[in-house]
């Protein structure tokens, strides 16, 4: 039986520019390591994306949470400026079937003059993996 498991999430918040971001990850059930691509696109058709990695791991408290965090992995060899140059992201689970809470920071270009955008208020959403192939 594999120990290998897809989770595709859609990240939505309400600050300017309208972020949306995609995660589709691979989660590793025997170490609880996660692996995958982030995916920002804001309200103007502008997006980036970025390869991250992390760690899955179960809250301790009186109802059944999980956590993911994720850091990004910047190419070696950027083909344009505005590809992501960091990221970082805490994203808190109730269950698959009730909506996380995320917050998350991506900065783009020369981190002496980087773009920001840093959301606070995301609300994550699992989707099913043929339903976000499909956008």
């Amino acid at each position: 039986m594999s120990q290998l498991f897809t989770a595709v999430y859609e990240v939505t918040s309400a600050i300017e520019g309208n972020p949306t971001l995609r995660l589709n990850l691979v989660v590793n059930a025997l170490n609880d390591s996660v692996m995958g691509h982030a995916r920002i696109e804001f309200g103007n058709g502008e997006s980036a994306g970025i390869s991250v990695r992390g760690h899955h791991t179960e809250i301790d408290s009186g109802q059944p949470l999980r956590a993911v965090v994720l850091a990004g992995l910047p190419s070696i060899f950027p083909s344009v400026e505005e590809e992501p140059s960091a990221f970082q992201l805490l994203m808190v689970l109730p269950t698959a079937v009730k909506d996380g809470q995320v917050c998350y920071k991506m900065s783009f270009g020369d981190p002496r003059q980087a773009r920001i955008v840093e959301v606070r208020d995301g609300v994550a959403r699992a989707m099913l993996p043929e339903l976000a192939s499909a956008m």
